[in-house]
C-alpha cells in the first residue's frame, strides 16, 4: 500500500497520500459498523468506495513506472513490488499470529484451511487486501500481451460478477447458475483476489489515458461524480428494499462508475502537502492495525457487555480504534528511526 517512487514524481501525487489517509479512516468507520445501523445504511455504498480506490491508486503508481520500462526489466520490477507487498503482509501476520491462531481456530483446522485464509480470504482481519493486491497486480501485468490484453477486462469483469453474486446480487448468480460456488465454507469472493483485477485494470487504464483525463474540467468530473453517487444510492436502495443488503458487502455494480470517477478527482487534484509522506505511511499502518483491534474489542468487550453493535457503541468503538491505531502507528514510525525492522510495518 505504501508505494515508493521518486520524490520528484511524488510531489505531483500528494493528493493520493491525502486520500489514502482519509480513506483509511473511512475504512475504520465501516469496520466499526457505524453505517450498518438501519438509520444510516444509505451511506454504506459511498463508504465502500474507499477500498476500490485504494486498489486504483496502487495500480496507477505501479504501472506508471512498469509500463515505461523495457521488457527485460519489467519482471524484476514486478517481483520487487510483490516481494515488498508480501513482506508487509508477513510482518503483520507474525505480529498478530497469537490472536489469529485463536481467532481463526487454526488448532482445529487443516493446513488447507489455513492456506485458504491466507490466499483466499483473511488470516489476520482485513489482510485480504494485501494478498489480493499482490495477486491482482501479477494477473494484470502478465495478461497484457496479445489476446490477453483483450481478454483481461472481460475476465476481470466476470470475476467481479462472481463477487456481486455472493451477496447483494444473489438473484443474478442464481440466473447465471453459479450460486453453487458460494457453498464453500468461509469463502468470501468480495474479500479476496477475485475483486482486485477489475480495479487494478482500471487503474492501469488511467495511466494510459491520464493526459486526456487530466484535461477534462474539474466541474464536469464533479458533476459526473455527483450523478454516479445518486445512481449508486439508487442501486443500494433497490437492494435494501428487496432484502439483499448486507453491511459485509464491499461491491456494487454501479461502484464501477463512482469508484473510477472518485479516483479521477483525486488524480486531478494538484496539491502539495508538507506531511504527505507521514500520511502515506500512516494510512498503511492504520489499515494494518485497526481490524485486529476491532475484532479483539468485539470479542472481549462489545459482545460480552453490550451483546450487539448499536450506533453509540459503534461510534465509541470507532474513536477508540482510531486513537489506538494512530497511537501505535505513531510509535512505529518514531521507533523505525532507530529500529530498521519496524520499517517493514509500512
Amino acid at each position: 500500500m505504501n508505494e515508493k517512487i521518486s520524490e520528484a514524481k511524488r510531489k505531483s501525487y500528494d493528493s493520493f497520500d491525502l486520500f489514502k489517509f482519509l480513506a483509511a479512516i473511512v475504512v475504520i468507520s465501516a469496520h466499526t459498523r457505524i453505517f450498518g445501523d438501519s438509520k444510516y445504511h444509505w451511506l454504506h455504498p459511498w463508504v465502500r468506495i474507499a477500498i476500490p480506490v485504494f486498489f486504483m491508486v496502487s495500480a496507477f503508481l505501479f504501472f506508471s513506472k512498469y509500463d515505461s520500462l523495457p521488457d527485460e526489466k519489467k519482471n524484476s520490477y514486478l517481483w520487487k513490488f510483490v516481494k515488498r507487498d508480501l513482506t508487509l503482509y508477513l510482518f503483520w501476520f507474525i505480529v498478530f499470529l497469537p490472536f489469529t491462531y485463536v481467532y481463526r481456530d487454526y488448532a482445529h483446522k487443516g493446513w488447507q484451511m489455513v492456506l485458504g485464509t491466507i490466499f483466499l480470504g483473511s488470516s489476520f482481519p482485513a489482510s485480504w487486501y494485501l494478498m489480493a493486491l499482490a495477486i491482482g497486480i501479477v494477473i494484470v501485468a502478465k495478461l497484457n500481451n496479445g489476446i490477453g490484453r483483450w481478454l483481461l477486462p472481460v475476465v476481470a469483469f466476470l470475476m467481479y460478477l462472481v463477487c456481486l453474486g455472493q451477496y447483494t446480487w444473489r438473484p443474478l448468480a442464481d440466473k447465471l447458475g453459479i450460486s453453487g460456488i458460494y457453498a464453500i465454507p468461509d469463502l468470501r469472493f468480495a474479500n479476496n483476489f477475485f475483486v482486485a483485477p477489475i480495479w487494478i485494470w482500471i487503474g492501469r487504464m488511467f495511466v494510459a489515458y491520464q493526459d486526456k483525463l487530466r484535461a477534462v474540467s474539474m466541474k464536469i468530473v464533479l458533476l459526473l461524480f455527483a450523478v454516479s453517487l445518486i445512481l449508486l444510492w439508487l442501486e443500494h436502495h433497490y437492494l435494501y428494499s428487496h432484502g439483499y443488503f448486507t453491511m459485509y458487502n464491499d461491491v456494487y455494480l454501479l461502484g464501477l462508475i463512482s469508484g473510477p470517477i472518485l479516483f479521477w478527482i483525486v488524480l486531478k487534484l494538484d496539491i502539495h502537502l508538507k506531511y504527505a509522506k507521514f500520511m502515506r505511511c500512516m494510512s498503511t499502518l492504520l489499515y494494518c492495525i485497526h481490524a485486529t483491534f476491532i475484532e479483539w474489542l468485539r470479542i472481549n468487550v462489545i459482545l460480552p457487555k453490550f451483546g450487539e453493535y448499536e450506533l453509540p457503541i459503534s461510534l465509541l468503538c470507532f474513536f477508540v480504534t482510531l486513537a489506538f491505531s494512530f497511537g501505535v502507528g505513531w510509535l512505529i514510525l518514531k521507533g523505525s528511526e532507530k529500529i530498521k525492522l519496524l520499517k517493514y510495518a509500512y
